[in-house]
Protein backbone atom coordinates (compact mmCIF):
# COMPACT_ATOMS: atom_id res chain seq x y z
CA UNK A 1 0.00 0.00 0.00
CA UNK A 2 2.87 2.40 0.80
CA UNK A 3 4.43 1.60 -2.58
CA UNK A 4 1.13 2.51 -4.28
CA UNK A 5 1.02 5.94 -2.58
CA UNK A 6 4.70 6.52 -3.43
CA UNK A 7 3.99 5.86 -7.10
CA UNK A 8 0.97 8.20 -7.01
CA UNK A 9 3.04 10.90 -5.27
CA UNK A 10 5.89 10.60 -7.80
CA UNK A 11 3.41 10.80 -10.68
CA UNK A 12 1.82 13.91 -9.22
CA UNK A 13 5.21 15.59 -8.72
CA UNK A 14 6.22 14.76 -12.30
CA UNK A 15 2.95 16.12 -13.65
CA UNK A 16 3.10 19.33 -11.62
CA UNK A 17 6.71 19.98 -12.60
CA UNK A 18 6.12 19.57 -16.33
CA UNK A 19 7.11 22.60 -18.42
CA UNK A 20 3.59 22.94 -19.84
CA UNK A 21 2.15 23.50 -16.38
CA UNK A 22 5.10 25.52 -15.07
CA UNK A 23 4.64 28.35 -17.58
CA UNK A 24 2.09 30.90 -16.47
CA UNK A 25 -1.14 31.04 -18.47
CA UNK A 26 -1.31 33.65 -21.21
CA UNK A 27 -3.86 36.39 -20.54
CA UNK A 28 -6.33 36.28 -23.40
CA UNK A 29 -9.32 38.47 -24.22
CA UNK A 30 -11.88 36.38 -26.10
CA UNK A 31 -14.18 38.84 -27.81
CA UNK A 32 -17.72 37.83 -28.72
CA UNK A 33 -17.76 35.74 -31.88
CA UNK A 34 -19.04 37.59 -34.93
CA UNK A 35 -21.05 36.70 -38.02
CA UNK A 36 -19.83 37.89 -41.42
CA UNK A 37 -22.76 37.08 -43.70
CA UNK A 38 -22.11 36.89 -47.45
CA UNK A 39 -25.17 34.76 -48.22
CA UNK A 40 -27.83 35.91 -50.65
CA UNK A 41 -29.87 38.52 -48.82
CA UNK A 42 -27.92 38.03 -45.59
CA UNK A 43 -26.39 41.50 -45.40
CA UNK A 44 -29.81 43.07 -46.02
CA UNK A 45 -31.74 40.85 -43.60
CA UNK A 46 -29.17 41.11 -40.82
CA UNK A 47 -28.41 38.61 -38.10
CA UNK A 48 -31.38 36.44 -37.09
CA UNK A 49 -32.33 35.84 -33.46
CA UNK A 50 -31.28 32.21 -33.91
CA UNK A 51 -27.84 33.25 -35.21
CA UNK A 52 -27.40 35.74 -32.37
CA UNK A 53 -28.17 33.04 -29.80
CA UNK A 54 -25.86 30.57 -31.55
CA UNK A 55 -23.03 33.16 -31.48
CA UNK A 56 -23.59 33.66 -27.72
CA UNK A 57 -23.40 29.89 -27.13
CA UNK A 58 -20.24 29.54 -29.21
CA UNK A 59 -18.57 32.50 -27.49
CA UNK A 60 -19.30 30.93 -24.11
CA UNK A 61 -17.98 27.56 -25.33
CA UNK A 62 -14.77 29.14 -26.72
CA UNK A 63 -14.07 30.84 -23.39
CA UNK A 64 -14.75 27.63 -21.47
CA UNK A 65 -12.54 25.47 -23.70
CA UNK A 66 -9.64 27.92 -23.66
CA UNK A 67 -9.83 28.41 -19.89
CA UNK A 68 -10.13 24.65 -19.28
CA UNK A 69 -6.91 24.06 -21.22
CA UNK A 70 -4.96 25.73 -18.41
CA UNK A 71 -2.92 27.59 -21.02
CA UNK A 72 -5.00 30.75 -21.05
CA UNK A 73 -6.44 33.04 -18.42
CA UNK A 74 -9.54 34.65 -19.88
CA UNK A 75 -9.61 38.42 -19.37
CA UNK A 76 -12.89 40.33 -19.50
CA UNK A 77 -12.92 43.34 -21.83
CA UNK A 78 -16.62 43.98 -21.30
CA UNK A 79 -16.11 47.42 -19.77
CA UNK A 80 -14.55 48.90 -22.90
CA UNK A 81 -16.10 51.90 -24.57
CA UNK A 82 -14.80 50.84 -28.01
CA UNK A 83 -17.85 50.98 -30.29
CA UNK A 84 -16.56 48.27 -32.61
CA UNK A 85 -16.53 45.80 -29.71
CA UNK A 86 -20.17 46.49 -28.87
CA UNK A 87 -21.21 46.48 -32.53
CA UNK A 88 -19.28 43.25 -33.30
CA UNK A 89 -17.07 44.83 -35.98
CA UNK A 90 -13.64 43.74 -34.73
CA UNK A 91 -13.20 41.55 -37.80
CA UNK A 92 -12.97 44.74 -39.89
CA UNK A 93 -11.06 47.13 -37.62
CA UNK A 94 -7.53 46.25 -38.81
CA UNK A 95 -6.13 45.26 -35.43
CA UNK A 96 -7.94 47.59 -33.01
CA UNK A 97 -8.66 44.49 -30.91
CA UNK A 98 -5.02 44.52 -29.76
CA UNK A 99 -5.47 48.01 -28.27
CA UNK A 100 -8.60 46.91 -26.39
CA UNK A 101 -6.85 43.75 -25.13
CA UNK A 102 -3.78 45.72 -24.00
CA UNK A 103 -6.00 48.21 -22.13
CA UNK A 104 -7.70 45.26 -20.38
CA UNK A 105 -4.30 43.90 -19.25
CA UNK A 106 -4.19 40.94 -21.64
CA UNK A 107 -1.23 39.48 -23.54
CA UNK A 108 -3.33 38.41 -26.53
CA UNK A 109 -6.61 39.17 -28.26
CA UNK A 110 -8.89 36.56 -29.81
CA UNK A 111 -11.30 37.53 -32.58
CA UNK A 112 -13.43 34.75 -34.02
CA UNK A 113 -15.95 34.88 -36.79
CA UNK A 114 -18.27 32.63 -38.67
CA UNK A 115 -18.28 33.64 -42.34
CA UNK A 116 -21.55 32.56 -43.91
CA UNK A 117 -21.36 31.98 -47.66
CA UNK A 118 -24.70 30.13 -47.70
CA UNK A 119 -26.78 28.09 -45.30
CA UNK A 120 -24.73 25.03 -46.26
CA UNK A 121 -21.27 26.58 -46.65
CA UNK A 122 -19.54 28.46 -43.86
CA UNK A 123 -16.07 29.16 -42.52
CA UNK A 124 -14.90 29.60 -38.94
CA UNK A 125 -11.85 31.83 -38.53
CA UNK A 126 -9.78 32.85 -35.48
CA UNK A 127 -7.31 35.71 -35.35
CA UNK A 128 -4.97 35.94 -32.37
CA UNK A 129 -2.93 39.13 -31.93
CA UNK A 130 -0.13 40.10 -29.60
CA UNK A 131 -1.69 42.88 -27.51
CA UNK A 132 1.58 44.81 -27.21
CA UNK A 133 2.71 44.80 -30.84
CA UNK A 134 -0.60 44.25 -32.62
CA UNK A 135 1.08 41.52 -34.69
CA UNK A 136 -1.01 38.55 -35.77
CA UNK A 137 0.42 35.45 -34.10
CA UNK A 138 -2.19 32.94 -35.26
CA UNK A 139 -4.76 32.82 -38.02
CA UNK A 140 -6.73 29.60 -38.17
CA UNK A 141 -9.76 28.59 -40.17
CA UNK A 142 -11.86 25.61 -41.09
CA UNK A 143 -14.80 25.03 -43.39
CA UNK A 144 -18.05 23.69 -42.06
CA UNK A 145 -21.31 22.52 -43.55
CA UNK A 146 -24.74 23.31 -42.23
CA UNK A 147 -25.98 26.10 -40.02
CA UNK A 148 -26.65 24.18 -36.82
CA UNK A 149 -25.45 24.32 -33.24
CA UNK A 150 -23.74 20.97 -33.77
CA UNK A 151 -21.79 21.99 -36.89
CA UNK A 152 -20.65 25.26 -35.30
CA UNK A 153 -19.69 23.48 -32.04
CA UNK A 154 -17.67 20.85 -33.88
CA UNK A 155 -15.81 23.45 -35.94
CA UNK A 156 -15.08 25.55 -32.85
CA UNK A 157 -13.90 22.61 -30.77
CA UNK A 158 -11.71 21.33 -33.63
CA UNK A 159 -9.97 24.65 -34.23
CA UNK A 160 -9.36 25.35 -30.55
CA UNK A 161 -7.92 21.90 -29.93
CA UNK A 162 -5.79 21.41 -33.03
CA UNK A 163 -4.79 24.98 -33.91
CA UNK A 164 -4.47 26.63 -30.49
CA UNK A 165 -4.23 24.29 -27.51
CA UNK A 166 -2.15 21.42 -28.87
CA UNK A 167 0.37 23.67 -30.68
CA UNK A 168 0.80 25.75 -27.50
CA UNK A 169 1.29 22.60 -25.43
CA UNK A 170 3.88 21.36 -27.93
CA UNK A 171 5.64 24.74 -27.85
CA UNK A 172 5.82 24.52 -24.06
CA UNK A 173 7.09 20.94 -24.19
CA UNK A 174 3.91 19.29 -22.96
CA UNK A 175 2.15 16.22 -24.31
CA UNK A 176 -0.56 16.38 -26.91
CA UNK A 177 -3.07 13.67 -27.73
CA UNK A 178 -4.33 12.92 -31.22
Amino acid sequence: MTRFFSIILLGAVALLSSPALAAPPLKLVVFDLELDDFSAGGPLAGESAEETERLRKMTRLARELLAASGLFEIVDAGATDEARVAQHWLRKCNGCDADVARAAGADLSFVGLFRKISVMEQVLEFRIRDARSGELVNISQTDLRGETDESWRRALTYLIRYNLVEPELARRGGKTER
